[in-house]
């Protein structure tokens, strides 16, 4: 049986949050015991004066027809609904459950509750009884009152809940929350719970959750996060978990010195843990001191396991510092420790032919071809050197093998089409390009993938767009705009033919064109830079101080390495008047920069002032 659970009307005093996570509560909780296809509905609305974002929707304070059930039973295909409607008198809470089945849409069942905190959980639990009971379900055997729900303090479990909401809001929304959403109540509620109940880790974990998602989403005011965190510090202060949280959060804005010195307190309170002495060193790497980075990588792999996941790191440690010779016996002692695992063989053939030893580098792949009853991970580091080396065939051969194997690997499909192209099976790439399609690959892939079978089924229209950009570059904006514009209709998803569109139409002031032109680029491929540049520009030429800042935000948080996208972020700031934060962001550029930089620097001041 297929069933959903509403989020709970609410009235008299009662927060639409609670109504919201309580259902979440019931369904999660019984999917996750029973493995039952059980879910709670997500009731959104998108805001119309903030193009994107998305607003939670609340069912109201009073049930529902049951005639009006129907239009959900044919939406989400389910055969059973629960509702509700929870409301509160002084101490008292006053609770209607509701189950609702269709064909035709009639009630079955409907209980009333009435409880206060003393007797919260047990009521709670008898609805929990009720959904497994309707639902032809059996809870595990254990489960009870005392263990269901993660704390015994019913105060605190209530402002779990209601702060959870938050972080339910911003999962569920990618970060496209409200602009006026600020994550610092709901941090204070759940610290409350922790506050009531230290030993509450739904509570406790949650806390972190939501001050990492905000922090990479930019939500909020960064300060309340870093204050969360610190609170939660000093509630557990055995617990190495909020330290290496604000170390996180720091290293998401890019505050790499920050985060080292929160990294070295979490290894005081937890010193074997490896991930800790990893991410240390990754901090300490960004901040230019590859000797304390790698010192910090060793003491990762002293305390891990088999798999040596710091390994890579130090690896990569030892090739920027010109230690690349070093790197081939890190991988040879890991195949004598543990001799039939394939990624230790692939990568020692790897830094083998990455330090200039290439004929061992070959002995050490051929070697476990032969040793290995699953060459799977050999094959796929092999076959890019043999495509280099101009071995089309054998490359092609391990790409298929491998493929055999990761049919939907779209890295694997991209690299093979790639050697087809090289060896002259041009006639070859389109299938494998519209295999790779058919995985729904991620947005800058498929953009990839659509503008390549462009050039190669339409090459004429290519070649058209190319001439429209050899035109732009040269200034002759009008000219590439007659190139392009009867090329509209037809090249829809051809990213490159919006991106000169978008550069031509800012040029000639055409900024609502501009606008379309870039908006369509972003859709299509919104891992290419340039394009946000464009935006911004139509966004700012039309006084839209607010989308471009809007805009340039989202940019940031997709793209936190870049810097063009970062100036650009904190021009937008300040033009919209977001100051503080401009002058923020300037900060921490200077700070990742390092020395001064003359090209930048001037736009830096203009964020300062």
């Amino acid at each position: 049986m297929r069933i959903a659970v509403l989020p709970f009307c609410t009235a008299e005093g009662v927060s639409p949050a609670i109504g919201r996570q309580l259902a979440a509560y019931w369904s999660d909780t019984l999917r996750g015991t029973t493995g039952a296809e059980i879910s709670s509905l997500n009731l959104t609305a998108p805001l119309q004066d903030q193009p994107g974002r998305t607003a939670l929707v609340n069912l109201g304070d009073a049930l529902m027809e049951t005639e009006q059930m129907a239009p959900i039973f044919e939406q989400v295909h389910v055969d059973l609904i629960m509702d509700g409607l929870l409301k509160r008198d002084g101490e008292q809470h006053h609770l209607t459950v509701r189950f609702t089945i269709r064909d035709p849409a009639a009630e079955q069942r409907k209980e009333e509750l009435t409880f206060d905190n003393t007797t919260l959980f047990e009521s709670l639990f008898k609805v929990l009884e009720m959904l497994t009971e309707e639902g032809g379900l059996q809870l595990p055997e254990g489960m009870n009152v005392a263990n269901a729900f993660g704390t015994a303090i019913p105060e605190g479990f209530l402002s779990f809940l209601e702060g959870h909401d938050a972080l339910y809001y911003v999962r569920l929304t990618n970060g496209q929350v409200a602009q006026e959403f600020d994550p610092a109540p709901a941090l204070g509620l759940m610290l409350k719970a922790v506050e009531l109940d230290p030993d509450f880790e739904n509570a406790f974990v949650s806390v972190m959750e939501l001050s990492r998602m905000c922090a990479q989403f930019r939500i909020g005011k960064f300060v309340n996060l870093e204050d969360a965190l610190k609170k939660l510090t000093a509630l557990a202060p055995d617990d190495y978990r909020p330290w290496y949280m604000l170390a996180d959060i720091h290293m998401t804005i890019g505050e790499s010195a920050e985060a080292s010195i929160y990294y070295e307190r979490a290894i005081e309170v937890e010193p074997n843990e490896p991930a800790i002495y990893t991410r240390l060193g990754i901090s300490q790497l960004n901040q230019g001191m590859p000797a304390n980075a790698e010192r910090n990588f060793r003491k990762a792999l002293e305390k891990e396991g088999e798999e040596k996941p710091s390994l890579d790191m130090l690896a990569s440690v030892l090739a920027q510092t010109g230690r690349m010779h070093e790197i081939p016996a890190l991988w040879k002692e890991r195949i004598d420790a543990v001799p039939l695992e394939p990624t230790f063989h692939a990568k020692y053939g790897f830094a083998l032919m990455q330090s200039g030893r290439e004929a061992e580098g070959e002995k050490a792949f051929d070697h476990a071809l032969e040793v290995l009853e699953d060459s799977t991970a050999v094959k796929r580091y092999y076959a890019p050197i043999l495509v280099q080396k101009g071995e089309y065939d054998r490359a092609m051969d391990f790409y298929e093998d491998c493929l055999d194997v990761m049919p939907t690997d779209v890295p694997l499909m991209m690299e093979y089409a790639r050697t087809l192209d090289k060896a002259g099976r041009d006639f070859e790439v389109p299938p494998v390009l519209r295999n790779v399609l058919s995985t729904n690959p991620e947005p800058n892939v498929r953009a990839e993938v659509l503008g390549w079978l462009i050039e190669l089924e339409q090459p004429k229209r290519a070649e058209a767009v190319q001439a429209a950009s050899d035109k732009a570059q040269n200034g002759d904006f009008e000219g590439a705009l007659r190139e392009l514009k009867p090329l509209k209709n037809w090249l829809g998803e051809y990213w490159k033919m919006w991106a000169v569109l978008a550069q031509c139409y800012n040029q000639l002031g055409d900024y609502a064109e501009a606008e379309d032109a870039a908006g369509r680029l972003v859709n299509l491929m919104p891992g290419y830079e340039p394009a946000y540049g464009e935006l911004m520009h139509a966004l700012s030429g039309q006084g839209e101080h607010e989308k471009a800042y809007n805009a340039m935000k989202w940019a940031a948080m997709n793209m936190p390495q870049s810097l063009p996208i970062h100036l650009n972020f904190g021009l937008a700031a300040k033009h919209a008047g977001h100051d503080d934060e401009a002058r923020t962001l300037a900060k921490q550029i200077r700070e990742a920069l390092g020395a001064t930089n003359e090209q930048v620097e001037p736009v830096l001041a203009e964020m300062e002032a």
